[in-house]
């Protein structure tokens, strides 16, 4: 799931059957397979909505509510943190059956495996109690106090709070194939590629909406929009005053936009972030290196990516004269895998591939070819002179250019 996400297969975007591929391969957790990617937060952590993300490499997908965070795990459970003010953490749902999950400014809401939705948090406005029933829905998203689904059919159902014509202006029709929350306005992607917008038009988040049936994803911030075109290149709109708009990145390089209360970020081609707009809490200047990421959302000041897991080292009976294995998992498949080792520390040394946890001098062993399952293997004899010595080692995935997590042992 996770390579599908970042390198989608070359496909002719303008058709109205391959627009849905995107969102589906997003929304629906791999079955095929149990790897998944890891959690990587950053921005306001005034309640634990950084911090306090899970740990593994067993998620599906991220969501950020307005001071709250979701995840949705491989095997179709889901985890939430954060403020906790209207129980949009401590209700949770339990189960193993969800596909799909969405936060609001204080509620959450979750698509089940049998199409039916759940909401829990905040119910003030009635976007709780007002869930729609029927097991016919493929997609949910959360605004501020609404929610909106859209149907199997391609209709959509809007609930929640009853203002600026968010509910009652949801456009009608039965073509839309993706839809997508503001603060107090909403979007929808119809099938010929084209944009609707309804809600709140004070920052001209509606008026703005941008002509033209070329898009291919959407996605709502507090009071501005975004969308990307199906060319790679991506388009905002609506309030600036953080320069959330004026600044979006030009380039046709990207995979996917998202938006927060006064951030944006786009995901590349490559696998990396970029992000603009409001900084107040590092929401631009903590954007995390790297091109491993598969997913990105905005929360109110804070931001969500989902990473693919990085090469990790293990070793096993590390015993002098014997042979101990030394693996790597997580690796690109096929690419070179280089293993260095050190008995003179565990550093830090300046890389060009970042910090290594190893002092010079450095040994390396043969580089191998990781397998179709991103592993690679070393059978390795242990010298009789090493008992009793401490050795530190490390791994590089040369073809992403990523370092392995350290390791110091002792020879037994």
């Amino acid at each position: 799931m996770l390579e599908l996400l970042r390198h989608p297969s070359p496909s002719p975007l303008g058709s109205p059957i391959l627009r849905l591929l995107p969102l589906c391969i997003l929304l629906v957790p791999s079955t095929a397979s149990a790897q998944g990617g890891e959690i990587v937060s950053w921005g306001d952590n005034n309640h634990g909505q950084v911090s306090n993300a899970p740990t593994g490499a067993n998620f599906a997908q991220v969501a950020g509510g307005g001071y709250h965070s979701l995840a949705l795990k491989t095997d179709g459970s889901i985890v939430s943190w954060g403020w906790d003010n209207h129980g949009q953490v401590s209700n949770t749902p339990p189960g193993q059956d969800f596909v799909q999950v969405a936060g609001g400014r204080n509620h959450s809401l979750a698509l089940k495996a049998n199409g039916s939705i759940v909401s829990w948090g905040r119910d003030i406005e009635n976007q709780v109690a007002n869930t729609p029933p029927g097991n016919d829905f493929v997609q949910v998203a959360g605004g501020k106090f609404h929610s909106l689904a859209l149907r199997a059919d391609g209709s959509i159902v809007s609930w929640g709070v009853q203002a600026r014509g968010l509910i009652n202006g949801t456009p009608p029709g039965n073509d839309f194939v993706q839809v997508a929350g503001g603060g107090w306005h909403s979007l929808a992607l119809r099938v010929d590629g084209s944009i609707v917008s309804w809600g709140d038009d004070s920052h001209r988040q509606v008026a703005d909406t941008p002509s033209g049936a070329i898009f291919v994803k959407l996605a709502g911030g507090g009071w501005h929009s975004l969308a990307l075109k199906e060319d790679g290149s991506t388009v905002s709109w609506g309030r600036d005053t953080s320069n959330q708009v004026s600044n979006t990145p030009p380039g046709n390089d990207f995979l996917q936009v998202a938006g927060g209360g006064y951030h944006s970020l786009a995901l590349k081609a490559d696998g990396s972030i970029v992000s603009w707009g409001s900084d107040d809490y590092g929401e631009v200047s903590n954007s995390p290196p790297g091109t491993s990421f598969v997913q990105i959302t905005g929360g109110q000041f804070h931001t969500l990516a989902l990473r693919e897991p990085g090469p990790t080292l293990s070793v096993t009976n590390l015993v002098a004269r014997q042979v101990s294995s030394i693996q790597v998992d997580f690796c690109t498949p096929g690419g070179s895998v280089f293993v260095g080792f050190s008995l003179a520390g565990g550093g830090p040394t300046s890389s060009p591939y970042g910090v290594l946890l190893l002092s010079p001098p450095l040994s390396f062993l043969n580089d191998h070819a990781a397998s179709l399952t991103g592993v690679a293997v070393w059978d390795v004899p242990v010298p009789r002179w090493l008992a009793g010595m401490d050795v530190w080692l490390q791994a590089l995935d040369w073809r992403s250019q990523t370092l392995s997590n350290g390791l110091a042992l002792t020879v037994q």
